[in-house]
């Protein structure tokens, strides 16, 4: 199993992933089905010093992108689902 380290300063920043040509090879069908939705970082996640976010939806699905795949706001109010439960 490859090293990796956990960052978590962009912690519930809203991320909407941006579209992408077809046979994008860092795209599935699950990532193209959220392709500008919005979601919200849940962490983020270098690999191999690939920096991939995991990103949940209003779904409640989970869906990991590299960070410059996405769109990012900042400014947005933070929050992931967990943040709403309770």
């Amino acid at each position: 199993m490859a090293a990796h380290r956990h960052q978590t300063s962009l912690r519930g920043v809203r991320a909407t992933p941006k579209p992408k040509p077809e046979g994008y090879p860092s795209y599935g069908p699950m990532n193209r089905r959220y392709v500008g939705m919005p979601g919200h970082i849940h962490e983020v996640v270098e690999i191999e010093g690939k920096r991939l976010a995991k990103v949940g939806f209003d779904d409640r699905k989970i869906v990991y992108y590299l960070l410059d795949d996405l769109e990012l706001d900042e400014s947005a109010q933070r929050g992931t689902f967990h943040d709403r439960e309770g």
